[in-house]
This record gives structure tokens, C-alpha cells and sequence, in this order.
């Protein structure tokens, strides 16, 4: 079979795997990026295990020394014989204190680390999906090569044109390859900022019910409202805990991206808020919630604000990808062209010396033949 039947059966072929390459150009830098996010949230797995271990000791510490004055009557009896009475009743609310507020450390670490923990599993299924459209483009790539080297392969001093081609393919491919890069990385950060403003948003929502709680504590709700106003509170703190770790991330990624001022959510003490409850703490912490409330908002609308300026350099990164992706294609037919062009030049060589450039075909039973052009003039043509 002559080179140009080569080139005439490869062209359907050449142009579906190209077309593949063209769906599946992105997939390696997505994988590498995923794979760099999953390694992350790896080592943040591991640090929040060993520090949700760490408080829960803590916690059961803190625990056993609460206990020895809740449940010590010779402690009371001594305290309140020695005239002592408002000392005891001091350094007990000081380790109910210390205990709760490890026990909510505690909560906001294990919060934590399951929300890591469905964040790596969640990572885990694009990876495998990214690493599956990887091969993919890598086995495209391999495939055409093959086919490129089954017609012209290698280094080709008589066709600088044809290496000049190629050379401008890959780089090409490497600009795209940068820009995907880029693309997938804006990308993740703009999912970490998606997922810090939901945060936001979970924890302006128990504030808002914790200051419902509140509201009707004020007016008799009794314990019943003062411990579904702390759960909210708790709750609403769990969540400011995971935008500092998502901010973590963020910052780890890049550090150019602005960092939000977050402040702790004020839960109260089960003591004030429960034991010796009254009309002036309920109103101390009604006025700590609705701050609370301000600064999360504030926090709400400068992240909103991060998210649309970052959404802006998405959308510059993904028309920069459209016009590679067009160079890429355009370049990759140049590539296709000068070598379509270099064959049909070794086919004329082929021709006779000193004669116009011979062709050659297939005749009858699949013998090949030439075709000579004619070296003197057309009948009736006079020079």
C-alpha cells in the first residue's frame, strides 16, 4: 500500500482519537490537583484525630474534677463550716466551666473530623472518575503516537517544516497543559471558598435560633430554652471551627487568597445559664448572641465578596483554556498538513529523473503502477 493510501486510511482514525484527546485534554492536571487535595486533607485527618483524642483525655479529666466537688458533701460541709461557703461555690462553677468548655472542644474537633472525613470521601469518587478520563487521554495519546510512527516517525532533517510543526504542537500542549493546571487549581479554591460560605451560612442559621431561644429565655423559658439556646450556640461554634480549617486549606493552596478575622462564638456557662439563671444573664447573653450574629454576617458578605472576585479570574482562566484549546487544534492540523505535505513530496522523488514527479497506485489485482506526467507540450499546443 502506497504512503498516501497510509495517509487516506489513518485520516478517519487520526481525526476520532484527536477528537478524544481534545475531550480528555484536561483529566491529567485534574487528577494531579485531586490527588494534591485528597494527600491534604490526609494530613489534616490525621491532626484532628490526634487532637480530638487529646481533648477527649482532657475531657474526662476535666470530668473527674467537676465531679469531686458536684458530688463531694464533705467538701460543702467543710467549706460551709469554715465560713468558707462562697469559695466552694466558686471553684465548683470554675470546674464545671473548665469541663464543659472541653467537652465543646472536644465536640468541635469530632465535628470536624467528620466533616474531613466526608470531604476525603467525596475526593476519593472524583479521583477515581478523574483518573479513569487520565487514562484515557493517556491511551489516546499512546495510540496516536503509534499511528504517527507507523507513517513518519522520528527527527526529519529533509522537512524542517515538519518539525517546526510539531515542535509548535508540543508547545502548545505544554501552554494548555499550564493553563489546566491554573484552571483546576481555581477551581478548588473556588469549591474550599463555596464551602467556607455554606459554613458561614450553617452557623448564622443556629445563631439565629439560639437568639430565638434566647428571646424566650428572657421571658420564663426556663432550663428547657436555656439548654436548646447553648446546643445552637455549640452547634453554631462547630461550625466557625471548620471555616478556620477550610481557611487552612485555602491558605495552604494560596496564600494571596484574603484571610477572614473569625472570631469564637461565646456559648455561655452552663452555670450562669443554668444554675444561677436570671433575668440580667439571660440578658448579658442575648446581647452576646446578636454580636455574634453582626460579625458572622460581616463575615458572610466578605466572603461573598472573595467568591465573586475569584469567580472573575475563573472565567479570564477558562477563556485563556478556550484559546489554547483552539491553538492546540489549529497547531495539530498545521502538524498534519506539513507532513501530508512531506509525503507527497517523497512520492515524487520517486518519480524519473529528470521527469515531472511520478504517483504511484494501485492497478487491477492490487499490482502498483505508475503514472508519469508528460515532459512535451499537449497536441495542437505550440511552445
Amino acid at each position: 500500500m502506497s504512503i498516501q493510501s497510509k495517509i487516506q486510511d489513518a485520516a478517519q482514525r487520526n481525526a476520532s482519537l484527536l477528537q478524544g484527546l481534545h475531550e480528555t485534554d484536561s483529566a491529567p492536571s485534574q487528577l494531579e490537583q485531586q490527588n494534591a487535595y485528597v494527600a491534604d486533607l490526609d494530613r489534616q485527618i490525621a491532626s484532628t484525630t490526634k487532637r480530638a483524642t487529646t481533648l477527649k483525655h482532657k475531657t474526662a479529666a476535666e470530668l473527674k474534677d467537676h465531679e469531686k466537688y458536684r458530688d463531694s458533701t464533705m467538701r460543702r460541709f467543710a467549706h460551709k463550716a469554715t465560713g468558707r461557703k462562697e469559695k466552694f461555690a466558686d471553684k465548683a462553677a470554675k470546674e464545671e466551666k473548665e469541663y464543659f468548655d472541653a467537652m465543646q472542644a472536644q465536640k468541635s474537633a469530632e465535628d470536624e473530623l467528620t466533616y474531613l472525613q466526608q470531604l476525603h470521601s467525596e475526593a476519593q469518587t472524583a479521583c477515581t472518575q478523574y483518573q479513569q478520563s487520565a487514562d484515557r487521554h493517556k491511551d489516546l495519546q499512546s495510540q496516536l503516537d503509534a499511528l504517527y510512527n507507523s507513517i513518519f516517525a522520528g527527527p526529519t532533517p529533509d522537512f524542517p517544516a515538519e518539525d517546526n510543526a510539531e515542535q509548535t504542537v508540543t508547545n502548545a500542549q505544554q501552554h494548555l497543559s499550564t493553563l489546566h493546571q491554573s484552571l483546576s487549581r481555581e477551581k478548588h479554591i473556588l469549591f474550599l471558598l463555596g464551602q467556607l460560605v455554606t459554613k458561614l451560612s450553617e452557623a448564622r442559621n443556629a445563631l439565629s435560633a439560639a437568639y430565638d431561644m434566647s428571646q424566650w429565655d428572657m421571658f420564663g423559658g426556663g432550663t428547657m430554652s436555656s439548654m436548646q439556646k447553648r446546643s445552637h450556640l455549640e452547634r453554631a461554634e462547630s461550625c466557625i471551627q471548620q471555616v478556620r480549617m477550610l481557611q487552612d486549606q485555602l491558605q495552604h493552596m494560596e496564600s494571596g487568597v484574603p484571610v477572614l478575622e473569625i472570631q469564637s462564638i461565646e456559648v455561655g456557662s452552663i452555670w450562669s445559664d443554668v444554675v444561677f439563671d436570671n433575668i440580667f444573664t439571660d440578658m448579658d447573653m442575648h446581647e452576646k448572641i446578636k454580636g455574634s450574629m453582626g460579625r458572622v454576617d460581616r463575615l458572610g458578605n466578605q466572603g461573598g465578596e472573595i467568591v465573586r472576585g475569584r469567580e472573575d479570574k475563573l472565567r479570564g482562566i477558562e477563556q485563556e483554556v478556550k484559546t489554547a484549546e483552539g491553538r492546540l487544534k489549529d497547531a495539530r492540523g498545521e502538524l498534519q498538513r506539513v507532513r501530508e505535505e512531506a509525503f507527497a513530496k517523497v512520492l515524487g522523488r520517486q518519480g524519473q529523473d529528470g521527469g515531472a514527479p511520478a504517483y504511484i497506485e494501485e492497478g487491477e489485482g492490487g499490482a502498483e503502477r505508475q503514472w508519469q506526467a508528460p515532459t512535451d507540450a499537449p497536441p495542437g499546443y505550440s511552445a
